[in-house]
């Protein structure tokens, strides 16, 4: 595992990919049910027995629903907003997809056996069709002028394939920044050996320069072996279908993540028309008709967060807070060092002989530590010259 994660640092960037899920770095998260708002969701089939779902939970967005054969599809989104980007007069989004396809485990075999697992649609002799088992479409309507998907930087923006024989780490980035935009897709390859060695690793979609001040990027890692993903990607629409091509693991969950990136004029809102998940799962040997489960999120609207860069000037009150008459007391006494050395004054510094005994009180004391113990006896010196 770790060759596997140092393979893709080297393919990726010339950063170090995060561990986590997703990072990103010159990129502000929307807020949930305020920067980014859901008008509704809605099965797909409209079966008003199943039970679908979507809700925010902080900043991130849950969607799923779920069928009387425990059969699932669920998603995990999350939008960001590039605090800088390249001067086309625009704003630029991007949205980070996780989708996943579960088998359920309540599928009929027979009228005579019940409560076997349910599968994955795949392509074999007793699957009659191709239905992908994991489906992703975005939508939008460009006659409205206000935005559109920007398809040469959604990762995947081509199609491709895997013939594994294990898991795969997958890294997807997506970065724009002043002087640079790209998009790259990494992989790497974990045979079910004994050896557990590399069988491969690479690239397999790299676009353009990734730019690290400015990018958002995730890890993770998928068990299917022997599948396609087809990209249809236009300004209106954005679709990745993933088939399986074996059914060797089709009870297994089908999992893969996507980058949708959108551009919008600078300051408008961006909608997002349809955002809809499907997948197709086999319910049994003597049912050749694949069975749909999806959802579908209608009128995402996206805007522009309320963005103010750090200053590195302290404000006036954030000083008043800071500085107390301690510090005043401190600041005196360092407009007096000065006036030491040409004319001491008695009264404004106390002598060896004062009687105050309390020390000088500092929010900071180990800057005014070694002042007091140079200045005092310098003060001292001054003071028993001029009784002499």
């Amino acid at each position: 595992m770790f060759l596997i994660v140092f393979l893709l640092l080297g393919v990726a960037s010339a950063d170090d990919l995060s561990l986590s899920e997703t990072s990103y770095s010159g990129a502000s998260i929307l807020q949930g049910d305020w920067e980014v708002t859901v008008d509704e969701s809605t099965d797909i089939t409209g079966n008003s027995e199943n039970l679908t779902y979507s809700f925010f939970e902080g900043n991130t967005l849950y969607v799923g629903n779920s069928d009387s054969y425990g059969n699932s599809i669920d998603g995990i989104i999350e939008f960001f907003w590039f605090q800088s980007s390249i001067d086309r007069g625009t704003d630029f989004y991007v949205g980070v997809v996780k989708a996943r396809a579960t088998p359920g485990h309540d599928c009929y075999w027979g009228p005579w056996l019940n409560g076997a697992d349910c599968h994955l649609w795949a392509d074999e002799y007793q699957d009659w069709g191709e239905y992908p088992v994991l489906s992703i479409e975005a939508l939008t309507d460009v006659s409205r002028e206000a935005g559109a998907f920007r398809w040469d930087w959604s990762v995947p923006f081509e199609n491709y394939g895997m013939d594994a024989y294990g898991q795969i780490t997958f890294s997807n980035q997506y970065g724009i920044g002043a002087n640079a935009e790209g998009a790259v897709m990494a992989h790497g390859e974990i045979p079910l050996d004994e050896s557990g060695s590399v069988e491969a690793a690479g690239n397999v979609q790299v676009k353009g320069y990734i730019s690290p001040e400015y990018s958002v990027q995730t890890q993770y890692e998928v068990t299917l072996y022997e599948w396609d993903v087809f990209v249809n990607g236009r300004a209106n629409m954005m679709a990745w279908d993933m088939y399986l091509n074996l059914g060797a693991r089709d009870s297994q969950s089908a999992y893969h993540e996507y980058f949708l990136a959108v551009q919008v004029e600078e300051g408008e809102t961006f909608m997002l028309d349809e955002l809809n998940f499907v997948s197709y799962f086999d319910t049994g040997w003597w049912n050749p008709v694949a069975h749909e489960l999806g959802l579908s999120l209608q009128n995402i609207e996206i805007m522009q967060p309320v963005y103010e860069p750090a200053s590195s000037e302290p404000s006036d009150e954030t000083e008043d807070e800071d500085t107390g008459e301690i510090e005043e007391e401190v600041s005196d006494t360092g407009e007096i060092e000065e006036e030491v050395v040409e004319e001491p004054s008695h009264e404004d510094m106390p002598g060896l002989d004062s009687n105050n005994t309390e020390p000088i009180q500092s929010c900071n004391s180990s800057r005014t530590q070694p002042f007091e113990f140079i200045l005092l006896p310098l003060v001292g010196m001054i003071i028993r010259r001029k009784n002499d």
